[in-house]
């Protein structure tokens, strides 16, 4: 806090005074926004996920969030089927051929495979 000069004992403030209510003001901007069934502390396994499809370590989500143990922040980062879609096509051309999963993208044909 005092590398960031920052006063207030409270994360979130508006115009330099506390925020007391907080759930109230975060509810009301969800029902401005449109957004139905969402809590205030959903917002940190969002985070926590977009760190790591971002590429954070799973050690860097944990140091960010606080978290003692480790099995803590792997219940916050929730993986995108998106990004695991490309932590298995990493795999791609390991082996000489063979079938792989449907959701694995070739480059090229494998060798001895008939189209």
């Amino acid at each position: 806090r005092r590398e960031e000069h920052l006063k207030s004992e409270r994360v979130f403030t508006y115009q330099g005074r506390a925020i007391r209510h907080l759930k109230n003001s975060f509810r009301g901007a969800c029902r401005r926004a449109g957004i139905e069934d969402f809590r205030f502390h959903d917002l940190r396994h969002t985070a926590a996920s977009q760190l790591v499809i971002k590429g954070a370590s799973l050690k860097e989500v944990q140091e960010l969030l606080g978290h003692k143990t480790m099995a803590m922040t792997l219940r916050y980062a929730h993986l995108s089927k998106e990004s695991m879609r490309r932590a298995v096509n990493l795999l791609n051309g390991l082996t000489g051929g063979g079938v792989c999963h449907p959701t694995v993208t070739r480059t090229k044909e494998p060798v001895g495979v008939k189209s």
